[in-house]
C-alpha cells in the first residue's frame, strides 16, 4: 500500500498522483548511462513450475496486436497536441501507472536494428495447427483478431517523433520459502516488460 502525502482528489486526471509539473523540463535526455539493448527471453525449460514459460504466449500475442491492424472506426481525437498527450496520460494513471510522461522521440533512442520477438513464429504455427480448447465466451473472435493481426506485415516506427512512457511501480521480488516463490522467482524484468 503507498502512502498518499496529499489528496487528488481536485488534481487534472492527467496529473495524476506525483506533482511531476513541478520538475524542470529539459529539451534533451543524456542517453550516454542507458545500457544497450538487451533481449529478454521468456523460456525456462529446465524450471517448468516457472511462470516465465506461461509469460511468452501472452508477450508473443501482445508484441502481435501491437502491430496489427487498425480499427476500422477511428475514435474522435482532439486536435492539439497537448490536450491529446493530456488524455494520453489520464488512461495511463486510469490504468495504474504511477507516472506517466510525454516527449519527442530522439533518432538515438531508437535501435538500429529492429527487434522481433522469436515466440512470434511459435505463436503463428500454433494458431494455424492448433484448435482453441475454452468455451470463454467471445473467444473465437479474439482469436480471429489475433490471426489477422498476425497475417499483417510489420510496421516501423519511423515516422513517429514522439513517445509516452508509463512507469509502473514494482513490488518487492519474493522471498525464499513465500508462497509461490518458486514459480515467481527472477522474472521481474520479464513482468515489468509485459
Amino acid at each position: 500500500m503507498t502512502l498518499r502525502l496529499f489528496s487528488t482528489a481536485r488534481r487534472a486526471a492527467h496529473l495524476g498522483p506525483y506533482p511531476l509539473e513541478r520538475l524542470a523540463r529539459v529539451a534533451s535526455a543524456d542517453l550516454a548511462g542507458v545500457p544497450d539493448f538487451a533481449p529478454l527471453t521468456f523460456a525456462r525449460p529446465e524450471d517448468p513450475a516457472s511462470i516465465l514459460n506461461a509469460m511468452g504466449e501472452y508477450q508473443a500475442m501482445m508484441d502481435v496486436i501491437r502491430d496489427g491492424p487498425s480499427a476500422k472506426l477511428r475514435s474522435e481525437m482532439p486536435d492539439d497536441p497537448q490536450e491529446r498527450a493530456n488524455h494520453l496520460k489520464s488512461f495511463g494513471y486510469f490504468a495504474d501507472a504511477a507516472m506517466v510522461g510525454t516527449a519527442r522521440l530522439p533518432d538515438k533512442a531508437r535501435l538500429a536494428t529492429p527487434y522481433r520477438n522469436p515466440d512470434i513464429d511459435r505463436l503463428a504455427h500454433d494458431l494455424r495447427t492448433k484448435q482453441t480448447k475454452t468455451l470463454a465466451s467471445g473467444i473465437d473472435m479474439i482469436m480471429a483478431d489475433l490471426r489477422d493481426a498476425m497475417a499483417a506485415p510489420p510496421i516501423a516506427i519511423d515516422g513517429h517523433d514522439h513517445m509516452i512512457v508509463y512507469l509502473y511501480a514494482m513490488s518487492r521480488p519474493p522471498r525464499a520459502g513465500e508462497a509461490g516463490a518458486d514459480w515467481l522467482k527472477d522474472a521481474e524484468a520479464q513482468r515489468a516488460a509485459l
